[in-house]
């Protein structure tokens, strides 16, 4: 992994995955960033490279229409990110949220 590649594995609640790392072609000017320190709670269905996906609880950072950018921290305290079709995240319910705190 070079230095400034992202980071596709972590640990969460004790096993290893591998996020599929989707990069979608993004219009100029189509994603917008949700304000600074105001980042949403979000419950994503993140996609494994393997295939299937796994539920995490984050921050959505960044959005268009059909793609949501999420950011979450693991079970080892490694800041992830990684986008996620929009269908497959979601706001929690109150107290369903379960995520670490994430540094932006």
């Amino acid at each position: 992994m070079g230095l400034f590649d992202d980071q596709t594995k972590f640990v969460q609640d004790g096993a290893e995955y591998d996020h599929a790392d989707p990069r979608p072609e993004l219009a100029p000017g189509s994603v917008r960033r949700f304000v600074y320190g105001g980042e949403p709670k979000i419950i994503a269905q993140v996609p494994l490279a393997g295939g299937g996906t796994v539920e995490v609880h984050g921050y959505a950072t960044h959005y268009n229409q059909d793609w949501v950018n999420v950011a979450w921290t693991d079970d080892v305290f490694q800041h992830l990110t990684c986008w996620v079709p929009a269908a497959d995240v979601r706001r929690p319910a109150e107290g369903e949220w379960r995520g670490r705190y994430v540094q932006f």
